[in-house]
Parts: structure tokens; C-alpha cells; sequence
């Protein structure tokens, strides 16, 4: 059986070194060929490839640092979990060096896949200034 604190832990960890490293092609890599990304007030992303496209437009203007720490884990199934994470953002802006930190919640429906990675199917947040 899984441990789906586990499961959400390990997406944190993977989640916070992509958006560290400004690494959207790592980023688009969490995500199911599926998956669907719903950024807060904007139109929902369909698969890795929009949502690495939508992620680099972000690292185009600033440098990004992030720290998620998980809140909540529900296994659904063995195949699949319901996770709740604290992202903690810092930006720094590459043309005049303004930061900004605010926390986001996110919210993400992990999948296992035939390869056995766990990988985002659905992912929705807000953000908290």
C-alpha cells in the first residue's frame, strides 16, 4: 500500500528544484500527458508541453525560488493521491531587481503511471501575498 504523505513529500522536493532552478523543460516533466493546469483568474493549460510554455514565460522576467512543504495527503487508491502544498515564492525581477515573496497553495491530483513515476493529472492554486 502507498503512503500518499510520501508521495506529496516527493512531489514537493521535485516540484520546489524545478521551479528553483528556473528549469521549466524539469517542470513540464512533472506533469501527465493529460494533465491539466489551472492557473488562478487564467484559462486552464492542457499537457506538459503548454504548461512548460506557460512556466518559462515566468522565468523569462525573473529569477524564481521556491520552497513547498506538504499540508495534506489522501490516498484515494493505489494509483492515485490528493495533495495539499505550501509553496513559499521569492522573485527577483532581471530588469531592475524587484522582489517579491508570496505563498501559493497548491492544490494536485497525483497520478502513478505504467512507469510507476507519480506525475500531476490536475494541479489548481491561489495565491496568498
Amino acid at each position: 500500500m502507498i503512503d500518499a504523505k510520501e508521495v506529496v513529500k516527493e512531489m514537493c522536493q521535485r516540484y520546489s528544484a524545478a521551479v528553483s532552478a528556473n528549469d521549466s523543460v524539469a517542470y513540464g516533466k512533472l506533469f501527465a500527458q493529460d494533465a491539466i493546469r489551472i492557473p488562478p483568474g487564467l484559462d486552464p493549460e492542457h499537457g506538459p508541453e503548454a504548461i512548460l510554455q506557460s512556466e518559462q514565460k515566468d522565468y523569462d522576467v525573473a529569477k524564481w525560488t521556491c520552497k513547498s512543504i506538504p499540508l495534506d495527503a489522501l490516498r484515494i487508491d493505489d494509483e492515485w493521491v490528493y495533495g495539499v502544498a505550501q509553496a513559499d515564492v521569492d522573485t527577483v525581477t532581471y530588469d531592475d531587481a524587484k522582489t517579491k515573496s508570496f505563498k501559493a497553495y497548491k492544490t494536485w491530483l497525483l497520478h502513478q503511471e505504467d512507469s510507476g513515476e507519480w506525475l500531476i493529472k490536475r494541479q489548481m492554486w491561489n495565491i496568498k501575498s
